[in-house]
């Protein structure tokens, strides 16, 4: 065994938790579980799908896409949170006004958009004046809009700035997750991927070394076609 080629199992931390955590986010979600991936992203903070925001903003599912935002930072953490928490609290109080449900927009308006009144002090006069409307799609076309699909998409573009620009997001972005359906499989990801982590044991490992010897492993690249460089950790 060559020296470069054999470490201290020590060493291994060199193989960060961010790492880790990639490998197995790429395992989950090529393999179609989507929601466990969307969880570990959410929990370890280091991720954040961006397709998967995008469709939750897109077809509405508004607490979804907040509560994961949440994972990841807070509504008062700086500018650019408050604009993506603003906009998905007030796209729901548009689609709440769209379903002619009053009562939850009135909710809406006085228990989530009050927190950003210290930002704009004439928001409840002027989602007041949307309601007052009793047609949320008169409001719609005075901004420019044919449909609530349509202006949410419009502020997809805005949301996503923000995103991008957020500090607490910087090198955690997935601009594109793999699944079943992708053709190019893991190579799909945008993000250059880490080495995914195949740790393989001899059966004999116990009878070879006592357990205060320091562990030798042996480290070989493989490429796999469809999955890319995988790191192949045989211990000895």
């Amino acid at each position: 065994m060559e020296p470069n080629q054999s470490y201290c199992i020590d060493d291994m931390a060199a193989i960060s938790q961010r790492d880790v955590i990639y490998s197995i986010l790429q395992y989950l979600d090529f393999n179609n579980f989507g929601q466990t991936a969307r969880t570990l992203e959410g929990e370890s903070g280091l991720f954040f799908s961006l397709p998967y925001f995008e469709e939750c903003f897109i077809h509405g599912e508004f607490d979804e896409a907040e509560e994961y935002f949440n994972g990841f930072t807070t509504v008062h953490d700086n500018i650019y949170s408050t604009k993506v928490i603003f906009e998905l609290r007030w796209h729901k109080f548009l689609e709440a006004l769209d379903e002619n449900n009053y009562e939850e927009a009135n909710e809406l308006l006085h228990e989530e958009l009050t927190t950003f009144l210290p930002y704009n002090q004439n928001l409840i006069a002027q989602a007041t004046e949307i309601m007052n409307l009793h047609d949320v799609r008169i409001y719609l076309r005075l901004q420019g809009y044919g449909d609530l699909i349509e202006a949410r998409t419009a502020a997809m573009i805005d949301i996503r700035r923000c995103l991008e620009a957020n500090p607490l997001l910087v090198g955690k972005i997935r601009y594109r997750i793999p699944n079943h359906y992708s053709s190019g499989g893991l190579a799909n990801l945008a993000l250059p991927p880490p080495p995914a982590i195949l740790l393989i044991r001899r059966a004999s490992i116990a009878a070879l070394q006592p357990p205060t010897t320091p562990l030798l492993v042996q480290v070989h690249f493989r490429l796999i076609p469809g999955f890319g460089y995988w790191v192949v950790i045989i211990c000895n």
